[in-house]
């Protein structure tokens, strides 16, 4: 067994919260005026994390039971993400009608739908409190639409289901590339569109359905060969998405880039204990990690507050960041906890059998969440 599969079998994959640490500090630092991080790539690397870990779940279930349960699965998706999305909707809503913002009924409708990311593709991504929740719109789609789709595909076979993604990613790169550089649609739809941004949910889907196979596992095994190899993908990163032009991101790029933050995946989760990626496993970033969707949710409202706090952009800086934390810390233990606490005792009781599983599934922590 190769190292990288053999680090899908354990119950808490290496450099998982790592990953999740880094992909919501790309965008809180992009929300805080650090303008040259490209915020985007993190919610891509929410995007690639949520198609894999979702998929390999799936996949595991079904290699075990020949089915999945969709009931187990949407339990699992609604306790975990519900409740503090819908938390935060409220007060997003309460704040900005007491400061004289209040939400139209379209607004209202598409955050309490889960479409804020076609209602921004369709005003041109106006800023508020709550634009950034289009990816969550992007994720919840994808749960909604995906276990459906691979149990459909799985009963045809793991070979078929490989070849649907390749020709979906191949379909998305088309009806993106061709929105963008042949329409009037623009950046704002190919950015927050589930059908222009589900190639990297796809990528992520198909790495999981990958794993495993003996010619995966050699070239895992060659990706991850040297501790520095991470260090050329991260520079191959920086080159599309900071050196290249707008045509080319909004087109190919995306899913290049979704293509080489699945590689800086596989890399990682074999690397991550080894000098010097074994920070991603520091209980520092962990936590972070652990906190990724609440901070997601939570940070501009932190970044906002503390913009009001005396003293320099640095200290207005720090202000945010514990703000953000303070907010993300106050949902996880008085929101979040609780509903998971529940899941897993619903869980006991209507599949006793099944148990536990294997590891935990992230959502949208953006994104991703367990």
């Amino acid at each position: 067994m190769s190292r990288f599969a053999a680090h899908l079998e354990a119950r808490h994959l290496p450099a998982l919260d790592g990953l999740r640490a880094i992909a919501v500090g790309t965008v809180i630092a992009y929300h805080a005026g650090m303008w040259a991080v490209p915020a985007d790539l993190g919610v891509s690397l929410f995007f690639v994390l949520s198609g894999f870990l979702i998929t390999w779940l799936l996949l595991k279930e079904f290699q075990r039971s020949a089915d999945v349960s969709l009931r187990r699965f949407y339990l699992r998706r609604t306790l975990r993400i519900f409740p503090a999305y819908y938390a935060f909707l409220l007060l997003s809503f309460a704040i900005d009608r007491w400061h004289g913002t209040p939400w139209s009924t379209g607004y209202s409708a598409s955050a309490i739908g889960y479409a804020v990311n076609y209602y921004n593709a369709l005003h041109g991504e106006p800023i508020t409190s709550i634009t950034h929740a289009w990816s969550l719109g992007v994720e919840e789609q994808f749960y909604l639409l995906w276990p459906l789709v691979f149990l459909l595909l799985m009963r045809r076979g793991i070979v078929r289901a490989r070849i649907v993604l390749l020709v979906v990613i191949g379909l998305v790169v088309v009806w993106r590339s061709w929105l963008y550089l042949r329409t009037s649609a623009g950046s704002a739809w190919v950015n927050n569109a589930f059908d222009t941004r589900a190639d990297n949910l796809a990528v992520g889907c198909l790495l999981a359905l990958c794993a495993g196979e003996p010619r995966f596992e050699r070239w895992a095994g060659w990706s991850a060969a040297s501790p520095l190899a991470p260090l050329l993908t991260l520079g191959l990163l920086w080159v599309s998405r900071i050196s290249s032009a707008k045509a080319y991101h909004y087109s190919v790029g995306y899913t290049i880039d979704a293509l080489l933050l699945a590689i800086l995946v596989v890399q990682l989760i074999q690397l991550s204990k080894t000098a010097p990626w074994t920070w991603l496993n520091w209980p520092g970033v962990r936590f972070l990690g652990t906190l990724s969707y609440s901070l997601y949710l939570y940070h501009n409202w932190g970044l906002t507050a503390g913009r009001h706090a005396p003293g320099d952009e640095g200290v207005k800086f720090l202000a945010g960041i514990a703000g953000s934390l303070t907010l993300a810390g106050a949902s996880y233990v008085g929101i979040e906890r609780p509903f998971l606490a529940l899941r897993d005792r619903l869980e006991r009781r209507f599949w006793p059998a099944r148990g536990r599983l294997a590891h935990p599934a992230p959502t949208s922590e953006p994104i991703a969440a367990q």
